[in-house]
């Protein structure tokens, strides 16, 4: 199935006729975002744009297809092959991780027990988000992370949506594959949030390489420790680090000798240190290189720039990335 199949597959039959023009922006799509009373949108190239009902993409609102409460909750139920309490676990956490690897984030009335969801129900709002794999995005990045066969533990520091997760995958794959620097080695991912990988059923829908293991929807401090324990991994991996205990289950597995790929949400490492002193400390302790990625403009095209730095904030490298 490709991907604009799997995207299709999301919605009931009665909207395949809006989303005629799948195939032509898929490359390109980001997102798809169902508000209650509001057109269907499209980020496609950080640009929004709407489907009217014979599926053309239109700059304005008010041309596209409005989506009632009706029309959410039928792709919800859709989504959830009409049975929403298989997913209740995902569900409690807000998100659900779909065929194809795409990850669908839900809104609506939640239902507390104390200070833990136990629920969302009356599911209003909807965000498919695309999962993106380019194979070959680490390709000129990787020479910069190795130094004489030796990974170097390596921090991707960006703000949300410049690709930090796809970059991510992709240097998990080449290291566990292998590659023209040091042969393939044993990665454990800890994939808390289904974004890595894009597991469902348990099963990765992104290709993350022979040698690598999955924890799916673990918490990053939890699985950190487990697979020390159990999986004997040469390299760990993370995404968007965060509470304090990643920052220490980080310091204990550099303790134990494996190399360490994460990323964290950031501008730049300037914001990443001023946040919390322990925090810096441990970073800096930790990680050889950061990766800081930007989006930049040239004319009318994005392009992804690298600034790869020592835990100093010394610039070693910088790279544009068409």
């Amino acid at each position: 199935m490709d991907k604009a199949d799997s995207i299709r597959n999301l919605f009931p039959r009665e909207f395949h006729n809006m989303l005629k023009a799948l195939p032509d922006v898929i490359g390109k799509l980001q997102e798809i975002r169902l508000r209650v009373n509001c057109p269907c949108c499209f980020i496609v190239d950080r640009c929004e744009c709407y489907p009217d009902k014979e599926g053309h993409l239109r700059e304005q609102g008010q041309d596209g297809v409005i989506f009632g409460s009706n029309e959410v909750a039928a792709v919800f139920n859709h989504i959830c092959q009409y049975s929403p309490y298989a997913y209740e676990s995902q569900l409690r956490q807000g998100f659900l991780t779909v065929a194809g690897g795409h990850r669908v984030g839900v809104c609506g009335q939640v239902v507390m027990e104390g200070e833990r969801v136990t629920l969302i129900k009356q599911v209003r709002f909807l965000h498919i988000r695309v999962v993106h794999e380019v194979q070959g995005a680490a390709k000129k990045l990787l020479p910069h992370l190795y130094e004489e066969g030796r990974f170097f533990n390596t921090l991707l520091i960006s703000p949300p949506g410049v690709g930090k997760t796809t970059l991510l995958r992709d240097i998990a794959r080449m290291v566990s594959d292998g590659n023209s620097y040091h042969p393939g080695m044993q990665v454990c991912i800890i994939d808390e949030r289904s974004e890595i990988a894009g597991s469902y059923m348990g099963v990765p829908q992104t290709r993350v390489g022979v040698r690598s293991d999955v924890l799916d929807g673990c918490p990053k401090a939890i699985g950190m420790m487990m697979a020390i324990r159990a999986m004997a991994p040469q390299l760990l991996v993370v995404d968007e680090l965060g509470l304090a205990a990643d920052y220490e289950a980080l310091s204990c597995a550099a303790g134990c000798g494996i190399r360490l790929l994460a990323s964290i949400h950031g501008k730049d490492m300037e914001d990443i240190y001023k946040k919390d002193e322990e925090q810096k400390h441990i970073l800096q302790k930790t990680f050889d290189r950061f990766v800081v990625l930007q989006w930049k403009r040239r004319n009318r095209e994005f392009f992804q720039h690298w600034t790869i730095c020592d835990a100093n904030g010394s610039v070693l490298v910088e790279k544009q990335v068409l």
